[in-house]
């Protein structure tokens, strides 16, 4: 398997088709053990779905498991929410920016996975991004 290959199945894979929830929807579980937790819909296909819950970690479960929760967000996924519903309106083409050790960094999405995107920097570099360090770049001279 390459790096890129790599990369591509750590960020979920290329998401050819859209989700079949809204990515960034608030929801309710029931789990297991027949507890409901809340948390944020990153992606839903087949009968199963992503979410990011309260822990701060993500987990897949059956889609008939989740109920849309009513609001308000609890402040633990308040920035979650907002982070995916951002990174759901982005598409490849679109030019983006993150942050790295040595400062910001741009470049292009080429290819949009379920967690993040597979991006080209205006030097060419091959980079996979975690959609929570995503952010569009304002359309402008530069875009």
């Amino acid at each position: 398997m390459s790096a890129l290959d790599g990369a591509r199945k750590k960020l979920g894979g290329r998401s050819v088709r859209p989700s079949e929830r809204a990515p960034g929807a608030l929801v309710e579980a029931l789990l297991r053990d027949g507890t409901r937790r809340p948390g944020v819909l990153l992606w839903a296909s087949g009968g199963t779905c992503d979410v990011w819950f309260d822990d701060g970690l993500a987990r897949r479960t059956r889609s008939d498991a989740l109920t849309p929760r009513p609001y308000p967000t609890p402040e633990a996924l308040v920035r979650i929410e907002a982070e995916v519903r951002m990174f759901a309106a982005m598409a490849e083409g679109d030019l983006v920016r993150w942050e790295r050790p040595t400062g910001l960094a741009e470049g292009r999405i080429v290819e949009k996975c379920r967690y993040g995107a597979i991006v080209v920097t205006r030097g060419g570099k091959v980079i996979a991004v975690g959609f929570r360090k995503l952010w569009p770049v304002a359309p402008g001279p530069s875009a």
